[in-house]
C-alpha cells in the first residue's frame, strides 16, 4: 500500500476493447512507478459482434464475453466493481456511484486517466421506456435480455441500424425454431443501415421482408403498458421490447464540465487526448475527435486505437512525444441475418449468404480467442 502511494497512477474507466487490449499488454511490460486501476461496473465485458449469435443461441455466454476480473489479475491491475459518476479534473479525482456506505459517492485520485465507456441509446428518456423496455446498453445486460425476450408472444425491436437489424433476425430466426407464429416487429424512423448506402438498404429490406419481420417506418415517441405510441398517432402492441437505436453521449463528460463535441462526447484531439485536459485520454464510441467529428460509433475504430492509445498513454507517462491516431477510410462489417447467414458490407459492395456468417464467426471468436 506505501508503495502505491509513491506511485502515479492511472485509472481506466470502463472495459471496452481498447482498454482490454491495454490489460493485455500490461501482462508483458509494467510501467515503472505507476499504479494501474480498472473501473467497470461489471466483471465481464460481452462482445457485442456475437450478441445476435447468443440470442440465436449459436453461443454460450462464456464464448461471447472477457473476464476483466482475471485480466486485471493477471496484469496487476486493481479491479473496481463499480460505475464512474463524475470526474473532478480539478482536484484529479474520480467520483464512484453513490451507495449506502457512501452515499455522496467514493473519490479516488488519479495522476492520468482513460475513458473507454462506449456510447449509450439514444431515446433512453422516452417516458416509459426504462420501466417497460429492455435496452441494450450498458451491454452486461445481455443474458438478462435472452432470458426474458425469446419466448414474449408479442416482440418489438426498435432501431434500424445495424444493431437492431441483427437482433430482429436473429429472434425471428429463434421464433420458428420454437415455432411461434407472430412475427418480430421492426420499427425504424430512418431507412434500414441508411448510412450504408442505396444498395445495402435495398438489399437488408428485402431479407427482412423475405424472413418475415414486420416492418414500421415511425418514431415511437412512448412507451405504455403494452403498447407502443408512435409518432403518427399508431399504436403497436408488445409484451416484450428491445431498445436499440443509435447511439448517444455519456453523461459523465458534460456533467463533469469536461470539454465535448456538440453530441456530448469526451473531445479529443490526433493523439486520443482530451483538448483541454492533457492527463485525460479516450477511445472508442465515448469520444468525438476534433478532426474527425463525423466518424461512426462502431468497434471497428476501438480495435484501432487502442495500440495508439496504449503507446501515448506510457510516452505521456514519460513525458515524451505522442504518436498521431489516423482513422482508416473504410471497414469491413459483416452482419448476421440468422440461420447462420449473414450480410457483409464493405465501401459499398453487399453481399448475403452462409459464407459471410462463416467468415464473421470466424472473425469473432478469433477476437474473443486472443483474451482467453
Amino acid at each position: 500500500m506505501i508503495d502505491n502511494l509513491m506511485k502515479k497512477h492511472l485509472i481506466l474507466i470502463g472495459g471496452g476493447h481498447s482498454h482490454v487490449y491495454i490489460l493485455q499488454q500490461l501482462q508483458e511490460h509494467q510501467p515503472q512507478g505507476v499504479h494501474i486501476t480498472l473501473i467497470s461496473p461489471d466483471e465481464y465485458q460481452y462482445y457485442s459482434g456475437m450478441f445476435s449469435g447468443y440470442l440465436e443461441g449459436k453461443y454460450g455466454l462464456d464464448e461471447i464475453r472477457i473476464d476483466l476480473k482475471q485480466l486485471c489479475e493477471k496484469a496487476g491491475v486493481d479491479f473496481i466493481g463499480d460505475s464512474a459518476q463524475g470526474i473532478d479534473h480539478e482536484k484529479q479525482e474520480v467520483i464512484l456511484s453513490s451507495s449506502e456506505r457512501v452515499p455522496t459517492g467514493e473519490r479516488i485520485h488519479y495522476d492520468f486517466i482513460s475513458f473507454n465507456i462506449g456510447s449509450r441509446s439514444a431515446g433512453e428518456s422516452i417516458p416509459g421506456l426504462q420501466k417497460l423496455g429492455a435496452l441494450i446498453k450498458p451491454n452486461f445486460k445481455v443474458p438478462l435480455i435472452r432470458e426474458n425476450l425469446v419466448n414474449k408472444e408479442h416482440i418489438v425491436v426498435v432501431g434500424g441500424g445495424a444493431s437492431g437489424i441483427e437482433m430482429s433476425l436473429s429472434l425471428q430466426a429463434t421464433r420458428h425454431q420454437l415455432n411461434r407464429g407472430t412475427p418480430v416487429t421492426l420499427i425504424h424512423s430512418d431507412q434500414l443501415l441508411e448510412t450504408h448506402g442505396a444498395r445495402a438498404n435495398k438489399l437488408i429490406t428485402r431479407l427482412v421482408q423475405q424472413k418475415g419481420i414486420q416492418s414500421v417506418r415511425d418514431l415511437v415517441i412512448s412507451v405504455e403498458d403494452k403498447y407502443l405510441i408512435t409518432r403518427s398517432g399508431g399504436q403497436i402492441s408488445f409484451d416484450g421490447l428491445l431498445w436499440l437505436t443509435g447511439p448517444s453521449a455519456p453523461r459523465i463528460f458534460r456533467d463533469s464540465g469536461l470539454r465535448t463535441d456538440d453530441q456530448g462526447y469526451l473531445l479529443v484531439n490526433n493523439y486520443l487526448q482530451s483538448v483541454a485536459c492533457p492527463n485525460i485520454f479516450g477511445a472508442g464510441d465515448c469520444i468525438g475527435m476534433e478532426s474527425h467529428l463525423n466518424l461512426h460509433k462502431t468497434g471497428v475504430y476501438a480495435v484501432r486505437e487502442a495500440p495508439v492509445l496504449w503507446f501515448n498513454l506510457q510516452r505521456y507517462m514519460e513525458c515524451r512525444a505522442l504518436r498521431r491516431y489516423r482513422p482508416q477510410s473504410h471497414y469491413l462489417s459483416i452482419l448476421s441475418t440468422g440461420n447462420e447467414e449473414g450480410l457483409l458490407l464493405y465501401r459499398g459492395l453487399a453481399l448475403h449468404g452462409g459464407w459471410c456468417w462463416k467468415l464473421k464467426r470466424r472473425i469473432d471468436t478469433s477476437f474473443i480467442k486472443r483474451y482467453r
